[in-house]
């Protein structure tokens, strides 16, 4: 099993939940603004205005739903060890694609280095 790291993932936690609080910040202002607006703006159907009530406060609770379960797995030791797994595999696809690119770039500059020695342009 890896070394776990608990103060690691704690950090990660309080980071997701962060996330989620200035989400819910931003939700807020919206709706700050939007019932400025409304306040500004000619009176609508109150159908129209209950359905973009409904469709935002839909949206809010998706978002909410969406951060408690990443937080949630978060906490969760089997989903740890899988997002580490996860990780590593992207860090070694990203180290393996750079590591191609540098190789492919090498070979083209010393490509142009002999034209160059060779009196080409």
């Amino acid at each position: 099993m890896p070394n776990e790291n608990p103060e690691r993932w704690d950090q990660a936690r309080k980071a997701w939940d962060e996330v989620g609080d200035r989400f819910t910040e931003v939700g807020r202002k919206e709706g700050d603004h939007y019932r400025k607006l409304d306040k500004e703006s000619p009176p609508k159907k109150d159908a129209q205005r209950r359905d973009i009530n409904e469709a935002v406060q839909g949206a809010v609770e998706q978002l909410d739903q969406a951060f408690t379960s990443l937080g949630n797995a978060m906490r969760d030791p089997e989903a740890k060890r899988s997002l580490n797994r996860a990780a590593r595999s992207f860090g070694d696809a990203l180290s393996t694609t750079f590591s191609g690119l540098s190789g492919e770039m090498r070979e083209k500059l010393r490509g142009r280095d002999a034209t160059k020695q060779d009196g080409g342009s």
